[in-house]
């Protein structure tokens, strides 16, 4: 257990940042997610045509296996479709 002694400045200039505001730069943290929805886009697009892929090669498929790969690309054109529409 830490005892604090009053008569020391030390918690003074401690306390004395708390009522007094500082100026906060939030450009880095802006940068980062700016960053995480141009990878986001990316992962998305790429993801759509990993799937297109399968779907045009792969000649084992059943039509079941099939409507599976398009569902989930359609879900991912939705994704990737909603980054790219977002008002900036």
């Amino acid at each position: 257990m830490m005892i604090s002694n009053i008569e020391d400045s030390e918690p003074v200039l401690n306390l004395r940042e708390l009522f007094y505001e500082k100026e906060v730069n939030i450009t880095p943290i802006d940068k980062e997610v700016v960053d995480i929805s141009q990878k986001t886009k990316y992962d998305n697009f790429k993801l759509l045509t990993d799937i297109q892929n399968v779907l045009q090669k792969c000649k084992h498929l059943t039509p079941k296996d099939k409507l599976l790969y398009c569902q989930s690309q359609r879900y991912f054109m939705k994704q990737y479709l909603r980054e790219i529409n977002k008002p900036k």
